[in-house]
C-alpha cells in the first residue's frame, strides 16, 4: 500500500495529501492541477511547471519531512465531498490512482476509496482551521 499512487483527503481538516509515489510518477512537478469529473466520478492530478491561478505548488522540503505533499483546499474538499456523496465534514478517505499513458496525469476513481481509522481530533481537543 505504501508504494501506490493516489491521495488521502481529510474532510475534517480540509487537507488533501498527495502521496510521494504520485509525485514521483508525475516526474516531480513544481505544481499540479486537480480536476474533478463529476459525471465520470474521477479525479485527475496533472503535472504543470508554470504557476497559474489554479495550480497547487509542491513544497519538496515539506515532502521530505512528511513523505507527502499536503495542502489545505476547503472549497475543493467541500465540492469533492458533494461529488462522492459524503456529508461534510466527514471522515478521512484514501484513494489509489493510476498513471495514464501520457505520463503527466494520475487518474483516481472516486468510487474506489477506503475509510482511514484516524481518531476524531475534535474529541481530543485539537482544533482545525
Amino acid at each position: 500500500m505504501a508504494m501506490e499512487s493516489g491521495i488521502t483527503v481529510n474532510f475534517s481538516s480540509n487537507e488533501i495529501n498527495i502521496r510521494t509515489k504520485t509525485l514521483k510518477d508525475l516526474r516531480s512537478p513544481r505544481f499540479v492541477h486537480i480536476f474533478i469529473n463529476e459525471k465520470e466520478r474521477h479525479l485527475l492530478i496533472r503535472r504543470c511547471e508554470e504557476r497559474d491561478n489554479d495550480a497547487f505548488p509542491i513544497d519538496y522540503a515539506a515532502v521530505e519531512i512528511d513523505k507527502k505533499c499536503r495542502f489545505k483546499a476547503k472549497p475543493l474538499v467541500i465540492y469533492l465531498a458533494s461529488v462522492i456523496g459524503l456529508p461534510y465534514p466527514s471522515k478521512t478517505l484514501r484513494f489509489c490512482g493510476n498513471l495514464l499513458e501520457d505520463g503527466d496525469t494520475v487518474l483516481i476513481d472516486l468510487d474506489d476509496h477506503q475509510f482511514l481509522p484516524y481518531p476524531d481530533r475534535s474529541i481530543l481537543g485539537v482544533r482545525h482551521g
